[in-house]
């Protein structure tokens, strides 16, 4: 009883709080939440795990909120045994020399510049320029251009990522503001005018144009075809460093990860996985893995009053003949829905990785897991790349597709759906098209002798469509030509075809080395 009473004259001093109190102890409150957006969108934005920030955004209470910030530190303090944590000090450190060193109209931290210097500490030795007069060195050309002022940072090592990581970082806008170049060209300020040629541009065995184009084909990346001199940037490096410092944190998900061995299939969830594998150098290959779920087959948990989520964790690996890992991934995917709202039939969840790897025979491994419903299914994939073989006429496993559009210039070879030609194709993902749809497929042809006389491949390309060994259409598929490759796609109406069975005859003729190949592609109109 006295408690309670104690209780109430509480409460009813906490109604009569002076105004000036009560607005006190609000901007105390507003000022924790701020801190602990600050903490996380600015102070570890770049450190945290996903795993991590989902657990701290589900946080209700200031208490919960320093409890977790403090674990964090611990979890990261190389000697807990001492009383100053040596990463937390050392990251503070770094924010602060970023801002101080890195500002350039937004704060330092958000360059960058800031944001390597953040996550992998100061670079073993910087190269500054000015801008101006540069002489390219082999692997960008040779010859003297103008570029913009730029700096090539150095690390002897990164742990994770491999040794002798050099990254520019260029100002384009000439503002102070360095982005980071995935490609050498990007400081040339003469790339576009046409001007400053290289040795090859020179000696007539490349061309500007040629170049533009290998630059869009490859961009971001650093990756090149002709002319021969940009082979010396090692371009399937250059593809596996990139992906090493763009790779998800440490593996969260330990639970699917014990799933590769310990297969779940009782009330799996449906899941549909295919493979496409495209050539980026001559040891190098980019394989897009693709991921289907049936939206209407998961399990949807509210969130707000007008919202339900559907939740799947997603983990990957890749392992050789021998067993040995050699990629992996994971990854988070989440739709919404009104509630009590059916997810529409044909609807899914499409999710795309691209695996860089090298010639060699593979399983691929896909976990996913309902969160909300807790169940899980295990997909095995085989993919086989055969060695390339010089001056012998080949093509990347044809594609049908549900469509093909343009990458923007943002996106990069790791992004979802992008191909080394610079569109996108997104893989229809069973052999069975509907009545009236679209149908597009999808190749890249390599190894195309060179045209002495006009400095190009010249490929010839027919598609036949075939039903019961009758042609049922003919046409010949567009072609876009690249500096290593031509990419060979098209558009086939299904309108007015009856259900059944058919064949997509691919056949290209190279007409400088005389080689020709055929390619058969099945599939079906469903009834």
């Amino acid at each position: 009883m006295i408690l309670k009473s104690l209780g109430a004259l509480l409460a009813a001093a906490a109604l009569v709080l002076p105004a000036g109190a009560a607005a006190q102890k609000r901007n105390t409150r507003e000022e924790k939440t701020d801190y602990y957006k600050r903490w996380l969108e600015r102070d570890v934005v770049y450190i945290i795990t996903d795993e991590e920030r989902a657990v701290f955004k589900k946080l209700s209470t200031p208490e919960e909120r320093d409890a977790f910030v403090e674990q964090f530190w611990l979890r990261r303090d190389p000697d807990p045994r001492t009383a100053p944590n040596e990463f937390k000090e050392e990251h503070y450190r770094r924010i602060a020399y970023a801002n101080e060193r890195y500002a350039s109209g937004i704060e330092g931290w958000a360059t960058d510049r800031g944001r390597i210097y953040i996550t992998f500490g100061p670079p073993t030795s910087i190269e500054d320029h000015a801008g101006g007069l540069y002489r390219r060195r082999f692997e960008e050309g040779g010859n003297f251009t103008s570029v913009y002022a730029f700096q090539r940072w150095f690390y002897n090592h990164i742990p994770g990522v491999g040794s002798g990581i050099e990254i520019e970082f260029v100002d384009p806008t000439q503002t102070g503001e360095y982005r980071m170049a995935l490609r050498s060209s990007e400081k040339d300020a003469l790339l576009m005018a046409g001007a400053a040629p290289t040795i090859a541009e020179e000696m007539g065995t490349a061309d500007r144009a040629g170049t533009l184009t290998s630059n869009l084909a490859m961009r971001n990346i650093g990756l090149q075809g002709e002319p021969g001199y940009m082979r010396a940037a090692n371009p399937f490096e250059r593809v596996r460093q990139y992906f090493a410092l763009t790779r998800p944190p440490e593996i969260k998900f330990q639970d699917l990860r014990a799933k590769v061995e310990a297969r779940v299939t009782f009330n799996a969830i449906p899941l549909d996985v295919r493979t496409g594998v495209y050539r980026v150098g001559e040891d190098a290959y980019l394989v897009p893995l693709t991921v289907r779920i049936p939206a209407e087959a998961l399990t949807y948990k509210r969130v707000l009053d007008t919202v339900e989520r559907a939740t799947v964790n997603l983990y990957g690996r890749v392992e050789n003949l021998t067993g040995r890992v050699v990629y992996e991934f994971e990854d988070v995917l989440a739709g919404d829905r009104a509630p009590g709202t059916p997810a529409k039939s044909g609807t899914a969840f499409l999710y795309q990785k691209q695996l860089p790897l090298r010639n060699g025979a593979y399983k691929v491994t896909v976990v996913a897991k309902d969160t909300a419903g807790d169940r899980s299914t295990s997909v095995d994939a085989a993919v086989h790349i055969p060695g390339a073989e010089a001056r012998v006429l080949t093509v990347s496993p044809p594609v049908l597709a549900d469509g093909i559009g343009s990458s923007s210039a943002g996106e990069t070879l790791s992004d979802p759906f992008v191909t080394p030609s610079g569109l996108k194709i997104y893989p229809h993902m069973d052999a069975d098209f509907k009545p009236d749809s679209t149908l597009c497929l999808y190749t890249e042809a390599y190894e195309l002798a060179i045209d002495e006389a006009r400095r190009r491949p010249l490929l010839e390309a027919k598609l036949t469509l075939v039903r019961d060994r009758q042609t049922v259409r003919k046409g010949e598929p567009k072609l876009i030509e690249l500096a290593d490759r031509v990419a060979v796609f098209d558009v086939v109406e299904l309108k007015g075809l009856a259900p059944g069975s058919y064949l997509l005859l691919l056949e290209m003729h190279d007409r400088v080395s005389g080689q020709r190949l055929v390619k058969r592609v099945p599939f079906r109109i469903a009834g």
